[in-house]
């Protein structure tokens, strides 16, 4: 396994060190950083998501598509509780289904319905009760077979100037700034993935707008697990059956009519390579790590001819990366994080497999030993584009660092890094140099190490506004933030599942030297030194060579 991962990231490395450097490539160096890693989706006002929209007026509701609608009549019910849907084991949940279904059709006296209104009737009165029984899977399964056809005649609505966040508009301009320094048109073309996400037709139409909102060129690459499969068995044709058996997506072919037609167009002659060579951006949706993963790396666990050919243009500075939220997990060379939860991380280890669907205990489809909360991850990496260490994303907001520690440290990772929500980190794949950017920060941790209970490391934290460089394992030449903006949220102590870790660590800047926080069966500590360098911005505490230790101390009393 070691000699894979050499070769791995040997592959990769490669590319970037035998790539020639001409002098105009010395002076882009300083301010060019091909690889832009998002902390969470990337998330702009829309018809369909109008609660992200300061303002709603400009929808049109006789236009633009604003809902998802799901159909309680007979054809699309029946479709759904066919045998061939379900296990023997879930066929008592699916008679109950049937039941609830008919419940909720007498008592709204409609047969089309939107989706919201069907999960607003659904989880509460008579049939929450069933609601709660249902997995992941489960529910796609039935909001899948009940949605009816997207309208042709509907347009999908973007509008950037309405959107609340301004940060998700920023992301874009940070995005294409950085492909106006590769492309020789005035508008950027950029070349959307949508392979992570479970229904990967769903928001092609979202983002391809958001990013020609933004003054782009947009398209995009077709690609997916359900692709992947059919391309391998010369079975095409069953393009939609591959959706159901890879990837949990079921009638996207009559949902997604138009976007079907070009996804199996693709899928019998489509050229991944040739549409990169031919855009200026690539970009990677937020989603599940393992559907992403296995477009990119071949079962030896070595980059695939796809990744080596990103590679290779992000080399030449033909090409920049950008990946939101979990995607940005997989374009890291070394153990790449694929979910579950910090409490589960410091309780019982992580794992090296795929991960579990939430709640797989539900339909008796978790792994042994293991649950819908679990650390998966693999230790192999993923597509290979940072090569300094662990990636993680939505740090202080799900208190992902537990998991990230733990994963280092299972796999001697030297370097993690984690991103928060509303975050940004630019990456200079050739010097190493990197800069913060957005509204929050990102969290360094070299030198992981564990027992049974407990992770510890150095540390630093960094705000937007921020720079420094990766070298060797850790970052150094790092200048802080003068001033970041102010995280309107309340304090908290909760760092297995929240901002915790934030809030406490602003008493290092109040020449505290040890901190201990104490949640629930968790404690935490944080230490100070002489080598500890801290500064404020924007009320958060930056620091540099601090120490962090985490440990699961469970009391008699639990």
């Amino acid at each position: 396994m070691r000699k894979t991962l050499f070769t791995c990231g040997l592959a990769l490395l490669s590319v970037f060190a035998l790539a020639p450097v001409s002098q105009a490539q010395e002076e882009k160096e300083t301010d060019f950083y091909p690889l832009v890693l998002l902390g969470d989706a990337l998330e702009v006002c829309s018809s369909m998501a109008w609660q992200r929209c300061a303002d709603t007026d400009w929808i049109d509701r006789d236009a633009m598509r604003y809902d998802r609608y799901v159909n309680l009549s007979g054809p699309y019910v029946e479709a759904l509780l066919d045998d061939k849907n379900w296990s023997p084991l879930r066929r008592d949940t699916r008679d109950d289904l049937k039941e609830a279904i008919e419940l909720l059709r007498d008592r709204v006296k409609q047969d089309v319905i939107s989706e919201r209104s069907f999960t607003e009737e659904f989880t509460r009165r008579a049939t929450q009760y069933l609601y709660q029984q249902l997995s992941e899977r489960d529910w796609n399964l039935i909001i899948d077979h009940l949605e009816m056809p997207v309208p042709r005649d509907a347009a999908f609505g973007v509008n950037l100037t309405a959107t609340k966040s301004q940060v998700n508009i920023d992301y874009m301009r940070q995005i294409l700034s950085q492909a106006q320094k590769v492309s020789s048109d005035e508008t950027p073309h950029v070349l959307v993935v949508t392979a992570a996400q479970r229904d990967s037709l769903d928001l092609v139409n979202y983002y391809l707008q958001a990013f020609a909102g933004a003054g782009a060129d947009a398209s995009w690459l077709p690609i997916d697990a359900a692709v992947k499969a059919a391309r391998e068995d010369n079975a095409c044709e069953q393009l939609n059956d591959y959706r159901a058996s890879e990837m949990s997506a079921f009638r996207r072919d009559v949902v997604q009519a138009d976007l079907h037609a070009r996804q199996l167009a693709f899928c019998e002659a489509g050229d991944a390579l040739t549409q990169i060579r031919n855009a200026d951006v690539l970009f990677f949706a937020d989603g599940n790590p393992d559907l992403l993963r296995p477009l990119l790396v071949t079962e030896l666990n070595e980059p695939n001819a796809l990744a080596v050919g990103i590679a290779e243009r992000v080399a030449e500075e033909k090409l920049v990366v950008a990946a939101a939220g979990r995607s940005a997990n997989v374009m890291t060379s070394q153990a790449m994080i694929a979910g579950g939860s910090s409490r589960e991380a410091l309780k019982a280890g992580v794992f090296a497999t795929r991960l579990p669907g939430l709640g797989c205990h539900k339909d008796d489809t978790c792994p042994r030993n293991l649950n819908e909360n679990s650390v998966a991850y693999h230790p192999i990496g993923g597509a290979g584009l940072f090569r300094w260490g662990t990636l993680d994303t939505r740090m202080g907001e799900e208190g992902n660092h537990g998991r990230l520690l733990r994963v280092a440290a299972t796999n001697r990772v030297p370097l993690a890094v984690g991103i928060d929500a509303e975050t940004a980190l630019l990456v200079s794949l050739r010097s190493g140099d990197f800069k913060v950017a957005g509204e929050r920060g990102v969290f360094f941790a070299a030198g992981a190490q564990q027992n049974e209970r407990a992770v510890a490391a150095t540390f630093h934290y960094l705000m937007a506004g921020s720079a420094g460089t990766f070298t060797g394992n850790d970052v150094n030449a790092v200048s802080f933030a003068e001033d970041a903006q102010v995280v309107q949220v309340e304090p908290t102590t909760n760092f297995i599942a929240n901002r915790g870790l934030y809030d406490s660590l602003r008493l290092l800047c109040r020449e505290r030297e040890v901190v201990e926080v104490k949640w629930e069966q968790f404690t935490m500590t944080l230490i100070g030194g002489e080598d500890t360098k801290t500064q404020t911005a924007g009320a958060e505490c930056q620091v540099q060579n601090a120490r962090i230790g985490m440990q699961y101390a469970p009391s008699e009393s639990f």
